[in-house]
């Protein structure tokens, strides 16, 4: 019974040891040129349908900027006159060292055009496990017309309509 408890302890112990030091590598580009592990490509899935606005990956040296992936948005009219509007904008971040870098509000017309960025250090290690957003971004809408009206957040589009003018009288 004591030899299985050891046994089992030893083993736990190795396997802690192992996952501890396999991250640990020695930076020698000779020895190590087959071995080492692409970096990841940040503008792989910049095409033209998710990246309406045109902004590609660039990288400034310390870090790589892009598009954040949005999967869906939801528009809330909130109950005030003036009509005020948010847009919550979710999707995800594809390491832990990515962060939303800003927002970006634009209007063409009837047409918002928004477009979450992200930022990343450039020679970071990071866990490669997705990380879940949610941004809460409020348009400008006094002063616009009664009408229908679009929202694209980094290629996802929804719309609301302003049932009348959005002013205050004189």
């Amino acid at each position: 019974m004591r030899n299985n408890i050891f046994t089992h302890i030893v083993i736990l112990t190795t396997i802690i040891a192992l996952v501890m030091f396999s991250g640990c590598t020695q930076n020698n580009e000779e020895n190590n040129k087959d071995m080492q592990t692409p970096t990841p490509d940040f503008t792989a899935d910049l095409t033209p349908d998710s990246n309406p606005t045109g902004t590609m990956a660039s990288d400034d040296g310390e870090f790589i900027y892009r598009n954040a992936t949005v999967e869906n948005i939801q528009i809330l009219i909130l109950e005030s006159f003036p009509v005020q509007i948010n847009v919550v904008a979710k999707g995800y971040l594809p390491d832990g060292c990515t962060k939303i870098d800003q927002t970006i509000k634009n209007r063409e017309g009837n047409t918002f055009l928004v477009t979450i960025t992200t930022k990343r250090p450039v020679d970071a290690m990071c866990t490669m496990a997705i990380v879940p957003f949610e941004e809460v971004i409020s348009l400008d809408v006094y002063g616009l017309e009664a009408g229908d009206y679009e929202v694209n957040v980094n290629g996802i589009m929804d719309s609301f309509t302003l049932e009348m003018d959005n002013s205050l009288p004189d």
